[in-house]
């Protein structure tokens, strides 16, 4: 899975836009996707803190994880 997979699997499942950030910066309240010089990111952010921080090294791991968060 890479970016633009997630985007439609997101869209497609209608998981709610406001709750997540793809690439974005981040938003209070909602879980984030981002990368990082070679490592991807994916956290939940609020009151300016990255919570539940994981970092990956393939873009298909992360999109994988963050699916796994959005959607549950």
């Amino acid at each position: 899975m890479n970016i633009s997979a997630l985007r439609a699997t997101l869209s497609e499942c209608g998981t709610n836009p406001q709750g997540y950030r793809v690439l974005d910066a981040p938003d209070e309240a909602t879980w984030c996707i981002r990368k990082q010089g070679k490592i991807w990111l994916v956290f939940y952010f609020e009151r300016g803190t990255k919570w539940e921080l994981q970092r990956f090294k393939t873009e298909t791991s992360a999109c994988e994880y963050f699916l796994n968060r959005v959607s549950h």
